[in-house]
């Protein structure tokens, strides 16, 4: 039986191996919608967009259910489910239809390795790893 491991919002996701994963996520080009997909690694890979046999666009709860019964059949030992819209400004950019603005004291970059202290390309040092 494909055992079901639900993934944090923002946790990486195995990109190796033998699995199956149900990724919902906002669409690329169109920021209002959300897109949920199913995908497979290993002998069998391959991705396919969740849509029932009507046409239209599976449920979370829909697409978790087919991606196991089809990593199942496969053989996949894990199914790994992960939303990626779950998470607290994700939530807030969809509410506002896409509108990724936010104040810049809400978000925090870091990368101390390359001397990068925040967001804003003011706070980073001279020589904070770029190439000229």
């Amino acid at each position: 039986m494909t055992e079901v491991i639900r993934l944090a919002p923002h946790d990486p996701v195995p990109d190796y191996g033998n699995h199956a994963l149900v990724l919902r996520r906002m669409g690329e080009d169109d920021p209002n919608a959300v897109v949920t997909e199913i995908v497979f690694y290993g002998p069998e890979g391959g991705s396919v967009p969740a849509v029932g046999a009507d046409g239209h666009a599976m449920r979370l709860d829909q697409a978790v259910h087919a991606a196991r019964a089809e990593a199942e059949r496969r053989g996949l030992k894990t199914l790994y489910v992960v939303d990626r819209t779950a998470g607290r400004l994700e939530r807030e950019v969809l509410r506002d239809h896409g509108d990724h603005s936010f104040p810049a004291d809400r978000l925090e970059d870091e990368d101390r390795e390359d001397g990068v202290k925040g967001s804003d390309i003011r706070d980073r040092s001279h020589d904070a790893g770029f190439v000229r």
